[in-house]
């Protein structure tokens, strides 16, 4: 374990020493609140009203459901519960840029739980490729149940490049270990499988008894 501790705060180092000037306000824009709103809404308005007006009340319930969940168990469930102190308050010389020192502890990363979370969702809804099927009676009821009308192969490419950028961010900004973000990732990944498999089951079953 404390290999692992002395790797990780390594990694820190590297991330956390190497900057310029334009990666200073990239990374500070990636990190903050606003950007989310900015994703989030693009995919609203761009794939949600445009092209598959019938999905919108779904893609709100589920990004609710994916801030709610990431936010609550690395917040209150785990951060609480491992108290690893952030590198900004357990290392000296960190360096930091236009952001404070935020809450005693880091592990998980809340961004990194939040991010993957949204972008995993969002990318089942919506990533990949439509698949046709001869039968259109099945077609029509596995569109209408689960997924979206609308797909596309640059969803998730997109999506998870931007939390992957949203992630360094946070060492780069001296918020987080590279583990923090790691283990938040991970977390953030399988919240948002379960809340897109939830939804996904009970759109099926709305599905099911509307066409009884």
């Amino acid at each position: 374990m404390e290999k692992i501790k002395a790797i990780d705060e390594q990694l820190f180092w590297w991330i956390n020493g190497h900057h310029t000037e334009w990666l200073d306000w990239t990374m500070w824009g990636f990190s903050a609140k606003w950007s989310w709103a900015i994703i989030i809404l693009l995919v609203f308005i761009i794939v949600t009203l445009r092209k598959d007006r019938s999905s919108w009340m779904w893609f709100l319930i589920g990004i609710a459901l994916c801030f709610l969940l990431a936010d609550q168990i690395s917040n209150n469930a785990i951060k609480d519960g491992v108290q690893r102190l952030r590198p900004c308050h357990a290392l000296e010389n960190v360096r930091m840029f236009h952001t404070g020192k935020g809450g005693l502890y880091g592990f998980v990363s809340s961004h990194a739980a939040n991010g993957f979370a949204i972008a995993m969702f969002i990318s089942l809804m919506y990533g990949g490729r439509r698949k046709e099927n001869s039968n259109l009676r099945t077609e029509e009821k596995f569109w209408k149940s689960i997924g979206s009308g609308f797909r596309s192969p640059w969803i998730a490419p997109l999506l998870m490049g931007w939390a992957i950028i949203l992630s360094y961010s946070r060492p780069y900004l001296g918020k987080h270990y590279p583990g923090d973000i790691i283990c938040g990732a991970l977390l953030g990944l399988g919240i948002g499988a379960v809340v897109y498999f939830v939804i996904s089951k009970i759109r099926v079953l709305i599905a099911s008894k509307s066409s009884q």
